[in-house]
């Protein structure tokens, strides 16, 4: 474990990675009614796993750096990222029609491959790549205008963000690439950088925190009222903060270091690959639901540890940031 990481935030992320896959786990054609019935319950419950990984970025924002140089460490780490994966699963997809394991037509096979490559992909979740790079590049855009004065910025920020969806009303969900949920990320990168300060520090009372997070939990699962998705992330972070076991749960941290790699990874061909095979095997829908998820994510992970030893074994160096994130 790298001793210089944020434990706090890793553990938000382990927490977030597995509410990715939880949210992308519902496979028609592979789980009963019931099981499906179980898996929007569980996607209600982690409405808010997206919105953690802004929230972390948000805490990690560096206000001091030039912004040229937050441009290029974006650029690299996210947009490079971006393009190189949405190649690889549409060249995956197309070679697996050729092979004729999925249905003809799948994949449209012409001159536009190239712009579908590096626009579009099976990848759903890569969204969130350029959209990160568009909110982190244009705060810091701002901060420089600002002239240092930041509460100001994040107040007019906010305040504009309250002004669109008062006009255009609130998603029913948290997540996806949709334009119009663009502002929300917005607004938690802003609620993370804000959040900064507190990390770290331990609370008093964690029964006031861990009662709040269950009211907040219950309203998103009971009754679908998805703003307050937006509390969730910071009370995690607060609780990490008033209960320190929860930041010793080691394979939780390891999960948060590695969320990256596992975000990018684990669809469009890890996870429903899994739910396939375990179908295939008579496994019972429920149960293939959650080994499906555990299954997904060890299977990444242990492709992150080989990435990693096969780049120190050939170059002494790791992985590179764009491939792994």
């Amino acid at each position: 474990m790298n001793q210089n990481r944020i434990v706090e935030l890793d553990a938000l992320k382990g927490i977030s990675i597995i509410g990715v896959l939880v949210l992308h786990s519902s496979f028609e054609g592979r789980f009963s009614q019931e099981t499906l019935s179980i898996q929007a319950t569980l996607a209600r419950l982690f409405d808010w796993a997206v919105l953690g990984f802004f929230f972390c970025s948000g805490c990690l924002h560096n206000s001091s750096a030039p912004l040229i140089m937050t441009i290029k460490k974006r650029a690299v780490s996210l947009l490079i990222p971006f393009c190189l994966y949405n190649l690889i699963y549409n060249f995956s997809f197309v070679a697996m029609e050729a092979l004729g394991w999925i249905p003809k037509g799948t994949i449209e096979l012409n001159s536009h491959l190239l712009y579908t490559g590096l626009f579009q992909s099976p990848a759903f979740q890569l969204y969130f790549l350029p959209y990160l790079f568009l909110i982190s590049t244009g705060v810091g855009g701002l901060e420089k205008l600002g002239q240092g004065r930041y509460n100001r910025v994040y107040f007019a920020i906010f305040l504009l963000v309250i002004l669109f969806y008062l006009d255009q009303g609130y998603p029913t969900i948290s997540h996806g690439s949709d334009y119009h949920k663009l502002p929300m990320y917005l607004a938690m990168y802003l609620i993370g950088l804000i959040c900064r300060p507190f990390i770290g520090m331990s609370f008093a009372a964690p029964w006031m925190i861990m009662a709040a997070l269950a009211a907040v939990l219950c309203i998103l699962v009971f009754f679908r009222f998805c703003e307050v998705s937006l509390l969730v992330p910071p009370l995690l972070l607060a609780l990490a903060g008033a209960v320190r076991p929860v930041c010793q749960i080691k394979p939780l941290l390891y999960l948060g270091e590695m969320s990256g790699s596992i975000y990018v990874w684990h669809t469009p061909l890890v996870l429903p690959a899994v739910t396939r095979l375990l179908a295939g095997c008579g496994i019972p829908s429920i149960l293939n639901l959650m080994g499906s998820i555990v299954l997904a994510l060890a299977i990444c992970l242990l492709a992150r540890q080989g990435l990693d030893s096969m780049f120190v074994i050939l170059t002494k160096k790791p992985a590179p940031k764009y491939i792994t994130l």
